[in-house]
């Protein structure tokens, strides 16, 4: 029961009318616009990504220059789905070798965790000494990484395997 002498409400200023139950639903009431169509993904895949199928398949030959990749799918369909990192990986390159040395071979590899997520590894295969290779990617990390890795969101890591 309403102790109150006046109509209690949440904060919504209803028009007299609709308090005092006079509404009528042939009163014109406001309305959400119309949902507009779309055309199915598969009709739109075609216009839309003709030339990035291509495009994938240059950056990943480029990156293959660079870059061991494994024999499985699993690098070309990350690096699929994450377009940016292999601009990223193609830039490191010159700055990795600068680093590890001309001889020094990068693997990839994209393993997928316990949580279900991705995360692709740019691995420096070291023969050498454990001290050479962390001054090796310490130097890469401070000189050109860290200023980076912003870009890549997370999903790129370099590290060492010794070898």
């Amino acid at each position: 029961m309403n102790s109150y002498q006046e109509i209690q409400c949440l904060g919504i200023l209803w028009p007299a009318s609709q308090m005092a139950g006079l509404y009528r639903p042939s009163q014109q009431v406001p309305r959400w616009p119309e949902p507009r169509t779309r055309a199915p993904i598969s009709e739109t895949m075609g216009k839309d990504t003709a030339g990035s199928d291509s495009c994938c398949e240059d950056a990943l030959n480029e990156v293959r220059k660079h870059y061991v990749l494994p024999v499985d799918a699993s690098v070309r369909d990350f690096l699929a789905e994450h377009r940016a990192i292999s601009q990223i990986l193609l830039a490191a390159a010159p700055q990795l070798k600068a680093c590890f040395g001309r001889s020094a071979v990068f693997n990839l590899r994209a393993p997928v965790d316990e949580a279900g997520s991705r995360t692709l590894y740019a691995i420096a295969m070291w023969p050498g000494k454990l001290r050479d290779v962390r001054d090796a990617l310490t130097r890469f990390d401070n000189d050109w990484w860290m200023a980076r890795a912003r870009q890549a969101g997370g999903h790129l890591a370099f590290t060492y395997e010794l070898v």
